[in-house]
């Protein structure tokens, strides 16, 4: 392609001309040669885009002292970005189990997901620094998974006592996610971080004619019905009122439909599917099917919710509590709130998730196994972390006693939001589609296509030029042949 030979040729003298001056004492690092080139000014329609789900919903306990760097072999030692998931995890597990908070050392690093490993890196890089249970997210878990060193990698589950017969209740794409690539299980999600549509049940009745969630589904249950109904949406609104609120929302969903890697073989792949998005996030961003000015978890963007500008947002399993879903109806008793029904949507797809991995310098085997174990292939264990939090889990047979049981959510005007998650929960299809470089490529692939939908490049062509260009500023050592 007709800038990225340039590209590779500029980051190699950046990185030679380091090297020459790394040679002549210069002890700082070099590693600014191979960022990102510089941003060409297209706004983002999200931070990046690395699974990494919003600051802390009130759920969290106060966390257990952290004891510090140093190696504690009698406690086990919990890497995390924040502790809005252990404290819970630890107060429920003490409840059940009869362990003490006192048996953990809580390593919480107080960053988000997409920061996390940096800190980890650092803190591992110090021998003497105690580990046994890190928390990874998707976009980067591979980082840690495929890493089978001593100092930073991490074990396979089988080393300390699991068995692929332990996880017959787990859904499909949670073990997928946590398998090195060479399909070593290294491992394992307590949660199933399914996504469906959620939309505003009047606006749909005003403009749609629509009653029902059956019905509401009919008329978005692929991409071509999503769009031709937006169009309805904004012909009977009269412009005043787009489908969905973000771009980003809608390429979160749309991702998860690839079926080809982003790298394969050590080569930058392009998915059928992320051509045709480009036209598609095109369509809806000029026919205002999505509201123009708003950006995924920017000012504004849960907002519209207690407005008429957008009929709906795509959320998640941990969307449904006050991060997302609730704060765009206004809260408790807000402006919306228990105006919103849930459906599958266009397709199946999941945001996000955490999954618990073994570190090598693990010295705690039993309760590491004890405690994984019973987040995830102990049944019994899930559903009780799964009423206690209010989380969809990834055990099966817990969500099934889970959502027999369960009442219906206020926002969704007593609507069992479970039983339509568990529907996409099945059919999320991520076999061979993880790489250790999602959350950099998805994310440029993210920011081309908007830039491009904000008049940056003026075709679908210069779009995928810019994309691979920076990709290319970010991994210079991947083969870009395909695209030259």
């Amino acid at each position: 392609m007709k800038n990225l030979k340039k590209t590779l040729a500029m980051i190699s003298s950046v990185v030679v001309a380091g090297s020459m001056f790394a040679a002549c004492g210069d002890s700082g690092s070099n590693s600014d040669a191979t960022q990102a080139p510089a941003d060409n000014g297209a706004a983002t329609e999200a931070p990046a885009d690395n699974g990494e789900t919003p600051a802390d919903n009130g759920d969290a306990t106060e966390a257990p002292a952290d004891n510090g760097d140093s190696a504690s072999g009698d406690k086990l030692t919990v890497l995390c970005w924040n502790t809005d998931d252990i404290n819970p995890m630890i107060e429920n597990f003490c409840a059940s189990t009869g362990h003490s908070a006192d048996e953990f050392n809580v390593k919480s690093f107080g960053c988000g997901g997409g920061q996390a490993a940096e800190n980890y890196d650092a803190y591992l890089s110090d021998a003497s620094n105690d580990a046994d249970i890190m928390f990874v997210e998707a976009d980067w878990a591979l980082k840690y998974i495929n890493d089978d060193s001593a100092e930073t990698g991490t074990k396979a589950l089988s080393d300390i006592g699991f068995s692929d017969s332990d996880y017959g209740d787990l859904y499909d794409y949670t073990l997928e996610i946590g398998k090195s690539s060479s399909g070593v299980q290294k491992g394992l999600s307590w949660q199933a971080a399914a996504g469906g549509f959620c939309y505003r049940a009047d606006l749909a009745e005003q403009y749609l004619g629509v009653t029902s969630p059956d019905d509401m589904q009919a008329m978005v249950s692929d991409w071509d019905k999503f769009v031709d109904t937006a169009a309805k949406v904004q012909e009977a609104s009269g412009g005043q009122t787009a489908l969905t609120s973000t771009l980003g929302g809608v390429w979160q969903v749309f991702s998860a439909a690839r079926s080809t890697p982003w790298v394969k073989d050590n080569k930058l792949q392009l998915d059928d599917n992320c051509r045709k998005y480009i036209d598609l996030a095109k369509q809806m961003y000029d026919n205002g099917y999505v509201v123009k000015d708003l950006t995924q978890w920017g000012d504004g963007w849960l907002a519209a919710g207690t407005t008429d500008s957008t009929m709906g947002y795509f959320v998640s399993t941990w969307g449904f509590g006050d991060t997302i879903l609730t704060a765009a109806a206004g809260g408790e008793g807000g402006a919306t709130y228990g105006n919103w029904k849930c459906i599958v949507g266009p397709q199946a797809f999941y945001w996000g998730g955490t999954w618990l991995t073994v570190a090598n310098r693990n010295n705690n085997a039993d309760l590491t196994k004890e405690f994984i174990a019973y987040f995830t292939t102990n049944a019994e264990g899930a559903e009780s972390y799964a009423n206690f939090k209010g989380e969809y889990v990834s055990n099966k047979a817990a969500m099934a006693n889970v959502i027999n049981a369960y009442e219906g959510l206020g926002v969704l005007d007593g609507q069992n939001h479970f039983q339509v998650l568990n529907t996409v929960a099945d059919g999320i299809n991520m076999s061979g589609a993880i790489t250790e470089y999602d959350s950099s490529v998805k994310q440029s692939f993210n920011d081309a296509v908007i830039a491009y939908c904000q008049g940056t490049y003026g075709s679908a062509d210069e779009t995928i030029d810019a994309f691979v260009d920076m990709v290319a500023g970010n991994h210079p050592d991947l083969d870009y042949s395909d695209f030259e």
